[in-house]
């Protein structure tokens, strides 16, 4: 038997790697064998090389997206048909309700609602300044479907993000597991082939945020942690999740500061993170944020401040688990009580969080902290919207790629998005009923898709119990077994 050699340039083929994969490929001819021309060996001169692939997958599945909201692109968004073909959009309804059809800065004046972070506005609003400019070029062509076109718009600007989030992850993907690890590209087509993204991308602006805590996971395995913080600055000034990532980066440093002191009882560290580097990265995320979000701060408070005075004001909101808990009795907790068992339970989680990642017989990869600590947040949130689902796509499949995993992940969460659809629907007078869905129907969708997220947690917590069962450390070549124990 012959043994071939294996460099740490030659990228993991799938099909040798995952065992869904393999099965599915002796349909269209096996797995890769080992005369699979690798880089370096002529495939560079290829047209079709791995990015492009990459690219030409995601382009389909953004057709796909935009086909999957024609019908509100046609008849627009409003009445049942909304619900019945799932292609609801806060882009499209809060571009009159928060009156940007009248005035593009609305988000920033001060004198309009806009439940957003800065960033989030400013992208909603530079889409609408391209609306009104384009409507006054076609002179009144749009008439009364200028959400159509600021819609339009909007979900152009986030093809490309999908696009920049799937280049972003190829370049990660693998590249976590020590300077020896072996690229996983082909892990990227998890997010380029996402149903979640799919149905997701063109409801709200979550794309950006996911796609900001992508390269900030990018500059940190890259060792730029200074630039991985700037990153987390910008994402947190769309949306709250991405500076999760500083609280997987606390984990590893501490664990460092231990392992140096001899506290850990024979635990081992790689060096790579320690106080050293977790202050770079949160110098970086402070300084970008606050240069976002002082001007807008100093231009209107009362406009800056909506964002955090909604968020910490709100109650159960839809999907979530506080929601299911007020369908289950008709009673439900009040605001306060959501918000004190939605933070307690959260913080819980983290300290199981740090527990696990201190324990650890090897040092954790940083995305798999990152993705218990984002998927905890998910559960125990005060709301679960359907576009939520987006945010776990890239870290599922850099933290755990295994592609039986994240299918049965996200069959949930789409069937999720549809329940969620015809439980809406069926609060509606005259919805017919063969179209709806009852409470209890939806409930067990919304618990299932919970479900589905504490497996993927499952699956990630055994990898860090039992390294050998992690396929990312496992493509680590023998000739470094010192990497595969985390040290260098």
């Amino acid at each position: 038997m012959v043994t071939r050699t294996i460099s740490r340039d030659e990228y993991v083929a799938p099909t040798q790697d995952d065992p869904l994969l393999a099965h599915l490929s002796e349909r269209a001819g096996g797995p890769a064998g080992r005369r699979l021309r690798r880089p370096g060996a002529g495939t560079s001169a290829r047209f079709w090389s791995v990015p492009r692939v990459l690219v030409a997958m995601t382009v389909g599945m953004i057709l796909l997206s935009a086909l999957s909201m024609q019908w509100c692109r046609v008849n627009g968004w409003a009445g049942d048909g909304m619900n019945l073909y799932g292609c609801y959009s806060d882009i499209a309804a809060l571009y009159s309700a928060r009156e940007l059809d009248q005035n593009p800065w609305a988000p920033f004046s001060g004198e309009h609602w806009f439940e957003y972070p800065v960033l989030t506005g400013l992208v909603a609003a530079i889409s609408a300044v391209f609306t009104h400019v384009l409507d006054a070029l076609s002179v009144g062509y749009w008439g009364a479907r200028t959400e159509l076109l600021h819609w339009d718009i909007s979900f152009l600007l986030m093809a490309g993000v999908w696009i920049l989030l799937v280049l972003t992850v190829m370049r990660t993907a693998g590249r976590d597991a020590g300077p020896s690890s072996r690229p996983r590209p082909w892990d990227a087509a998890i997010v380029a082939l996402s149903p979640a993204i799919l149905f997701g991308a063109g409801i709200n602006w979550d794309l950006w945020a996911t796609g900001a805590l992508a390269l900030a996971i990018l500059f940190h395995v890259r060792g730029r942690h200074l630039g991985a913080g700037v990153m987390v600055g910008v994402g947190v000034s769309f949306k709250i999740f991405p500076l999760f990532l500083l609280g997987a980066v606390l984990v590893l440093a501490l664990r460092h500061e231990l392992v140096r002191r001899g506290l850990l009882g024979g635990r081992s560290s790689s060096g790579r993170v320690g106080l050293r580097e977790l202050g770079l990265t949160a110098a970086g995320a402070a300084g970008s944020w606050l240069i976002i979000n002082l001007p807008a701060m100093l231009a209107s408070w009362d406009s800056w401040q909506q964002f955090y005075a909604y968020s910490a004001q709100r109650g159960a909101g839809n999907s979530s688990v506080w929601h299911v808990w007020l369908l289950a009795d008709g009673q439900g907790l009040t605001a306060d009580q959501v918000s004190f068992w939605s933070f307690t339970l959260f913080l819980l989680c983290c300290l199981a969080v740090l527990a696990l990642g201190l324990c650890a017989p090897e040092e954790p990869r940083m995305v798999q902290l990152l993705l218990l600590i984002v998927a905890a947040f998910m559960i125990f949130n005060k709301v679960y919207s359907p576009q939520f689902m987006i945010w776990l796509v890239p870290l599922i499949a850099l933290a755990c790629p295994r592609w039986r995993d994240a299918l049965i992940w996200q069959v949930f969460q789409v069937l999720h998005f549809w329940a969620i659809w015809m439980y809406f629907l069926g609060q509606q007078p005259e919805a017919v009923p063969q179209h709806t869905l009852g409470e209890g129907i939806f409930m067990a969708a919304v618990i299932a898709q919970f479900a589905a997220t504490g497996y993927i947690m499952l699956q990630v917590i055994l990898d860090i119990r039992r390294p050998e069962r992690d396929v990312v450390r496992a493509d680590v070549p023998e000739s470094r077994p010192e990497e595969r124990r985390g040290g260098l």
